[in-house]
């Protein structure tokens, strides 16, 4: 019978191993479905945090990419106004030469026959004048002889 015991004894020393052995399986499934849940939650958190992070740095880019579209609009505004504004300013001083040469080309044959004019009427009134002061000159002079003789 010792024999029996001891199968007995060995059967029941086998299985209370082989219970603790699954007994320790267990615990550590146990373990790992909690673990596996902590970490599930965390992943799920994380998810929660990197969306409301994509969600602000989207809106950050789009404030930004509208602050550059706005800056860039001012710029090229500033530059098309400075341009307009020379190419204005080349534009009326090639239109005051422009107007210069054409009044020059036709105003300088009228200035050359007015004074063309004024010196012919002046060789007139010299040439007219001439005589009419060689009589007052002869007259002034015989008029301050006269009286001279007749105040002696």
């Amino acid at each position: 019978m010792g024999n029996a015991l001891d199968a007995r004894s060995a059967r029941e020393a086998l299985i209370v191993e082989a219970l603790r052995g699954v007994d320790t399986v267990l615990a550590a499934a146990d373990a790992v479905g909690e673990r596996l849940s902590a970490s599930s939650q965390r992943l799920e958190s994380a998810a929660a945090g990197l969306t409301a992070a994509g969600t602000v740095y989207s809106a950050e880019v789009a404030q930004l990419t509208e602050a550059t579209k706005k800056a860039l609009a001012e710029y090229i505004e500033r530059r098309a106004s400075a341009a307009t504004s020379q190419a204005l300013a080349e534009h009326r001083k090639a239109m005051q030469d422009a107007a210069t040469l054409a009044f020059a080309d036709q105003l300088a044959p009228a200035v050359r026959d007015i004074a063309r004019q004024v010196e012919i009427h002046g060789r007139l009134v010299r040439t007219r004048l001439a005589p009419v002061l060689a009589a007052l000159t002869l007259g002034v002079a015989l008029g301050i002889g006269s009286a001279v003789l007749w105040m002696r």
